[in-house]
């Protein structure tokens, strides 16, 4: 069962932001921690300048980024995490990955990779840093992006990063680029965002556009209401935003969960009438956008079958 499910009584068009508070998680570690970490490795072991980028000049966001990830994890798992501090003498140890590194914070040159490159390795999140008054995307490591990437993305403003900007999405990113403006320190943030995919394959980055539109003009003749609950994926990223106390970048970090619909709704007792709810209510401009507007005749009528036999 997916642990965020954005799906209320009707569309919400609104960004949706909630507090992050101290007794909530920064970054997930889940089941799959072992697997999603793994898959980075390999995907940053064979295009690295791909999955990872990072403009010159802001190391120190990259160092607050370590920080701030290496700390919540030993707060929230002292069981698998651990981190001893000398001065800047810092020595981390992981156990879920058999991993021990000793390196003296704020020296790059005691890390063997990019600092920002080398936490992201911990986590399942892909980690991306905003700075300056545009919230320019200036570093980040990005495996598990929906259709986007870095090298695509890396240098731009805010603005530019989400161009050609649909209307139906605009007042959102209106109100998100204000909200991070006021973002203050000590006030971290989340949202959810959800997709419906026809395959969970985590990495979606721009690179196999092509080959996830052949695969969507391939299975959408066999999206029937008999079989689209075994086909398709409830995708949701949760979506996170930290400012960093001393260069006043923010961290944008998302995690993205993803389970097969039918298991979403045999695992989850009002999912089907939500999802109903939600997606019957959606703007066509949105279902275009998510590509959705194909297979929504399949999926409203497969959702519809669990609404009407449930009891009262």
């Amino acid at each position: 069962m997916l642990p965020y499910f954005p799906f209320g009584q009707q569309f919400n068009d609104k960004m949706g932001t909630l507090s992050l508070t101290e007794n909530e998680r920064l970054v997930d570690v889940d089941e799959r921690y072992q697997s999603e970490v793994a898959l980075k490795q390999k995907l940053l072991t064979e295009l690295p300048d791909y999955y990872f980028q990072a403009l010159p000049g802001y190391e120190l966001a990259q160092w607050e980024v370590l920080e701030i990830v290496l700390s919540n994890l030993v707060r929230f798992s002292p069981g698998q995490f651990s981190l001893q501090k000398e001065g800047n003498h810092w020595h981390w140890q992981n156990q879920l990955l058999h991993e021990n590194r000793s390196f003296i914070f704020g020296d790059s040159s005691t890390l063997p990779l990019a600092p920002l490159d080398w936490v992201g390795r911990q986590v399942q999140e892909d980690l991306t840093v905003l700075a300056g008054n545009e919230a320019t995307l200036v570093a980040g490591q990005l495996c598990f992006a929906n259709d986007w990437c870095l090298d695509e993305k890396i240098g731009l403003p805010f603005w530019q990063i989400h161009a050609p900007i649909v209307s139906i999405v605009e007042p959102m990113l209106v109100a998100a680029n204000k909200f991070m403006e006021r973002l203050p320190v000590g006030r971290p943030v989340w949202r959810a965002n959800w997709s419906v995919k026809l395959t969970n394959q985590l990495d979606m980055t721009s690179r196999h556009a092509p080959a996830l539109k052949a695969l969507f003009a391939n299975r959408l003749p066999e999206l029937t209401p008999e079989t689209i609950g075994e086909q398709v994926y409830i995708r949701i990223e949760r979506q996170t935003l930290t400012r960093l106390p001393r260069s006043g970048a923010i961290l944008f970090g998302i995690h993205t969960y993803q389970n097969l619909l039918a298991s979403e709704i045999a695992e989850r007792r009002d999912a089907a009438s939500r999802l109903a709810n939600v997606f019957r209510t959606t703007p066509g401009e949105m279902l275009n956008y998510k590509s959705m507007t194909p297979f929504m005749p399949a999926l409203l009528t497969y959702l519809d079958t669990f609404t009407l036999h449930s009891p009262d």
